[in-house]
């Protein structure tokens, strides 16, 4: 895989020529029966214009479908290895589908036996395009752009820029001493929690110790808000609770119900042999600043953006004075 920018532009750029001109000489011997020297000759005479119209495909819509198709599909905790997997298949079949709506266009012209053409040739095309992309097509690209960023010194730069934080998994940097309330605890006694700790959001726990839902600050607000009461921070709602201000019944209810109801109940969390970089995706598509920690589905700890802001820091001062 692409190790940098550079690398992922020239990869793009590699495999999507390879399977042009594969998908070019397939489309002509669907056509022909016949998948011989004369494909592989009328590939290469045509594979400019199928390169320019592919790679416009690529990179307007197939690739930017993929990404967004994986999102949606994959949650951000799976492996990076799974999400590229997924994106490439994705990419193979869209590709897979303009392409040969492309070949059926050159051989037939815009008519309906483009039609025929189309859904005659594409079962082939994608038969023997995935394996071949996917097998051969990826890893040889993936080597010749790594030949190419070593030789470049594309990656020795990207290494120079980044620090080390003597740090590989979850487990080195998160917070053992976790901050907690029970699933059967209210509003109050989680707000309560909140503010003794000087925190702004806990993992709630069953009896077993297992992550059941999360509760922060801005869960309590947004509930008081739909309420109509003026509350613009978490201070504000601690000292009007402490003293007795809710002049509305639905307010003083609100605080006595079971935390669960305000809760987010479908929870983000990470292992806690997960790696650094697994845990930094998690952080930057979601953009949480604070994430329970699991292990065999038990917490054993959190981990927050803060950590490994710290850490980067203080890697980066280390990394300055010994220079």
């Amino acid at each position: 895989m692409p190790r940098n920018g550079k690398e992922g532009i020239l990869f793009s750029f590699i495999m999507s020529a390879i399977m042009i001109y594969v998908m070019a000489a397939l489309n002509y011997g669907v056509r022909t029966g016949d998948v011989g020297a004369a494909a592989w000759s009328y590939a290469f005479f045509s594979w400019p214009l199928a390169y320019v119209i592919g790679m416009i495909c690529d990179l307007c819509i197939c690739t930017p479908s993929s990404r967004a198709i994986m999102n949606r599909c994959c949650t951000q905790t799976d492996r990076a290895v799974w999400k590229g997997i997924t994106v490439k298949f994705l990419m193979v079949v869209l590709m897979t589908i303009f392409m040969t709506i492309f070949g059926a266009i050159m051989a037939f012209g815009f008519s309906t036996d483009a039609v025929t053409g189309f859904f005659s040739m594409f079962p082939y095309n994608f038969t023997i395009a995935l394996p071949i992309q996917m097998l051969i097509v990826a890893p040889l690209s993936g080597l010749i752009v790594h030949a190419v960023g070593d030789k470049a010194g594309w990656n020795r730069a990207a290494q120079q820029r980044t620090p080390k934080l003597n740090v590989e998994t979850v487990a080195d940097v998160m917070q053992k001493d976790a901050y907690t309330v029970a699933d059967t605890a209210s509003v109050r006694d989680a707000v309560r929690v909140m503010l003794d700790c000087n925190i702004s959001g806990l993992p709630i726990v069953n009896e077993t110790g297992a992550v059941v839902g999360f509760v922060s600050d801005s869960d309590v607000l947004r509930r008081f808000a739909q309420d109509n009461l003026p509350v613009s921070d978490i201070s504000t709602l601690i000292t009007g609770m402490a003293r007795g201000e809710f002049p509305e019944l639905s307010h003083a209810q609100l605080l006595e119900q079971n935390v669960m109801s305000i809760a987010a109940s479908k929870v983000t969390t990470v292992r806690a042999d997960a790696s650094i970089a697994e845990v930094c995706q998690v952080f930057g598509y979601q953009q949480y600043k604070k994430v329970p920690v699991v292990d065999d589905g038990r917490l054993v700890g959190v981990i927050n953006r803060g950590h490994l802001t710290r850490r980067s820091f203080e890697a980066c001062l280390e990394n300055r004075q010994s220079a």
